[in-house]
């Protein structure tokens, strides 16, 4: 099978099956950050073209995004905002362990990617 971009309906369906699993006040916190997804362009290497990654929450410069290469969810600093290019984010696994590490700072659990 060949890997293809996920769409935004597909996000969607992977932030929702998540969210039932997820526990009430993390439901709540993050209905509170969530964002419409937004198009991230990455390039997980130098010899690599730009790919698209999507944030789907947000707390300031801080942004939980998806990887859909990697099936996670994970964190990025957005010092620019949305026009930079990502070379650098970290994954921590799935939505409620994303929140997690925004909430306590702690990335010590996080996988550095690319």
């Amino acid at each position: 099978m060949t890997w293809r971009p996920i769409t935004e309906a597909e996000l969607t369906t992977e932030i929702d099956l998540a969210l039932d699993t997820m526990p009430d006040e993390f439901r709540h916190h993050f209905s509170v950050i969530r964002i419409q997804p937004l198009r991230l362009r990455c390039r997980r290497s130098a010899l690599a073209e730009d790919e698209v990654i999507f944030a789907v929450a947000s707390r300031g410069h801080q942004y939980i995004i998806y990887d859909d290469s990697e099936g996670d969810f994970g964190l990025v600093v957005l010092s620019n905002g949305a026009s930079e290019v990502l070379q650098f984010w970290v994954l921590a696994g799935g939505l409620c362990a994303a929140m997690q590490v925004l909430e306590s700072g702690d990335y010590s659990h996080c996988r550095v990617a690319p």
